[in-house]
């Protein structure tokens, strides 16, 4: 058994190449490729999570069954990473070896991934000021994903920690090269932002539709299980909504569900999957919605895709084996 740590997976992955197989995994998922399960949460008392996310990709280079298992702690505040596991790929190689995938460091890429493929798709092309609601590992790498694909001049960040706001607002200025300045309230942060990514672990609403600009694209990230919450329900009624995947984020989303029980959602309307703007020979028309919202939740498929093409890019006698 092998093993690919962080450290091997950080060199592999490139945000442009985190792009890509961002491209590939819901290009896969709305061509009806992939079979997987919805995530299978446990919760402990203490309020950390365990989920398992397995699926098989039934054909190209990302073939083959794998499994995710992860444990969430939003509480380790002190520690470089909330999410620590293992991605499993069975049939690795040819010789049909099973190889182990650092899960953390997969899922901070792909998941930033994601939101730049939809912002990319979604937001205008001159859109130059991005606000970050949250200051953790995901507001790090959604800035510098962000910065891969739209030519960024102004970064507003807020966090329910002003000290914390503050050390990712010199983080941005300093690593990023970007003007960035700390917002009092998340109303204040997106006033004037073009792309707006809420990122935290969040149980209560904290943005609202009338903290919206008349035009913007929203990545909804954080709330990515039953019971957390960032946007208020009432953000659905006024935005064109596109998912990662209808399903999983039907079943994992809160404030989704909350909308559609209040009547702000029609009943037949479950939204756009990002892939399908991908794979679909319908060309949208010229002209944008005022306002877009990416739900997305993580998915499976994009942990195989992108395990599988660490994989492949690392020789596996060069990996440490268990």
């Amino acid at each position: 058994m092998q093993f690919i740590s962080r450290k091997q997976v950080e060199q592999v992955l490139s945000p442009s190449a985190c792009l890509q197989l961002s491209r590939d995994a819901f290009a896969l998922l709305s061509q009806g490729k992939v079979k997987q399960t919805l995530r299978s949460v446990i919760a402990s008392e203490q309020g950390s999570l365990m989920g398992t996310m397995p699926a098989c990709i039934e054909e190209g280079p990302y073939a083959g069954f794998g499994l995710k298992t992860v444990k969430v702690d939003f509480s380790r505040h002190a520690q470089p990473t909330s999410h620590e596991g293992c991605i499993l790929l069975y049939d690795a190689s040819e010789k049909g070896d099973l190889v182990v995938v650092d899960a953390a460091s997969v899922t901070e890429l792909r998941t930033a991934a994601a939101s730049a493929l939809a912002t990319d798709i979604l937001a205008p092309p001159g859109a130059t000021r991005l606000a970050i609601l949250g200051t953790g590992v995901q507001a790090r790498k959604h800035a510098q994903m962000m910065m891969e694909i739209r030519p960024l001049q102004h970064i507003s960040v807020w966090g329910r920690s002003e000290v914390r706001a503050s050390v990712f607002a010199e983080w941005c200025q300093q690593q990023l090269g970007l003007p960035a300045t700390v917002a009092m309230t998340p109303a204040q942060a997106v006033a004037e932002a073009d792309i707006i990514c809420t990122v935290t672990a969040a149980k209560v609403p904290f943005l609202h539709c009338r903290d919206l600009p008349a035009q913007c694209h929203i990545n909804a990230v954080g709330a990515s299980a039953p019971g957390f919450q960032e946007i208020d329900s009432d953000i659905y009624a006024a935005v064109a909504l596109y998912v990662d995947a209808r399903e999983a984020v039907w079943h994992a989303s809160t404030c989704l569900l909350e909308a559609k029980q209040q009547g702000l959602i029609p009943q037949e309307y479950w939204g756009t999957e990002i892939g399908e703007r991908l794979t679909s020979d319908v060309q949208p028309t010229s002209l944008r919605p005022q306002r877009t919202l990416f739900k997305s939740v993580g998915l499976a498929v994009q942990d195989l895709v992108f395990a599988r093409a660490v994989v492949a890019q690392t020789p596996l006698s060069s990996h440490p084996t268990l």
